[in-house]
């Protein structure tokens, strides 16, 4: 079985392989039980649990479990039941909050330790997802470039081509868990968690407001409006990930939550609109705003 611990917007959540013996107490944790399907998630900027995959259907039969499931986190949706037409009990909330623990700990060794400490006083004070822990992020200022006072610098044939709101294209199940949010900002989609300065070759690492501009810079998306172009923002959880925003023709912001549904909230549930804009809504661990930037019309990402 496959554990992916969803909290990257950006960058790929990271995964692990759990072994036998782990395999063996995790089914006896939750089998036969009926578990959050991995879509039934609250979108948020942040730790949004686990999400565990069965190898095959076969063993997820012979586990009395789904296909694939999610768990900790804040969950939407329904529950989904093992194959088999059965009734099945629902997990409880101690339960699952008792399990994602010991997925967590499936992980060290797997996952940076500074990341781990995060995610662990998340699941033991839940409140600690509106903090920002010490441990896994720096505050600091936020960064101011060309572009950050206004949206971005209008040349004389600047065109504003903003595309209407279309979560629909992006919501569903093999398109939204191959492309993030750099996907959604571009309006490109290419089943590959696109990122910033891949395609022209100067593909980034460092989770900074600078060296993620530039990376995006040397794709097309600059401060810089010539021709035509979409309005977009660029925001980062120093030292760990980034995140985009794209605005469209009804006056909001939407934006994708990596492998997670598109939305147009901010973590509090507000609308990305008005005065309310990417960089003064609640973007959770993301405390640094970088600018607007502009992504010209047909820009290709990778």
């Amino acid at each position: 079985m496959i554990v992916t611990l969803d909290i990257f917007s950006g960058r790929p959540n990271p995964s692990w392989t759990l072994s036998e013996k782990e395999v063996r107490h995790l089914k006896d944790r939750v089998s036969g039980r009926a578990l959050p399907a991995p879509t039934a998630v609250d979108g948020i900027l942040g730790f949004r649990g686990f999400i565990v995959r069965v190898p095959s259907d076969a063993m997820a039969q012979k586990a009395a479990l789904p296909n694939s499931f999610r768990i900790g986190g804040p969950l939407a949706g329904e529950l989904t039941p093992p194959e088999g037409g059965l009734a099945f009990s629902a997990i409880r909330t101690e339960e699952a909050d008792d399990a994602a623990r010991w997925l967590l700990s499936t992980a060290r060794g797997k996952v940076e330790d500074a990341l781990l400490s995060y995610v662990e006083s998340v699941l033991n004070h839940p409140s600690a997802s509106k903090e920002l822990d010490s441990a896994a992020a720096e505050t600091t200022e936020d960064f101011q470039d060309e572009g950050a006072a206004a949206e971005a610098t209008l040349a004389g044939d600047c065109i504003i081509a903003n595309t209407p709101y279309n979560p629909g294209f992006w919501n569903v199940p093999y398109v939204q868990e191959h492309n993030n949010c750099y996907n959604y900002a571009m309006d490109y989609r290419t089943d590959t968690l696109a990122q910033p300065g891949k395609i022209s070759g100067h593909l980034n690492t460092v989770m900074q407001c600078t060296n993620v501009a530039t990376a995006a810079n040397w794709d097309g998306c600059t401060v810089l409006c010539s021709g035509s172009n979409k309005n977009v923002a660029l925001v980062v959880w120093p030292n760990w990930d980034y995140h985009w925003y794209r605005k469209h023709p009804e006056g909001f912001w939407g934006h994708k939550l990596g492998t997670n549904p598109v939305r147009n909230t901010d973590n509090m549930g507000r609308l990305i609109g008005g005065s309310l804009t990417p960089a003064n809504c609640d973007r959770g661990l993301y405390t640094q705003f970088c600018g607007y930037r502009f992504s010209p019309t047909g820009m290709e990402v990778e």
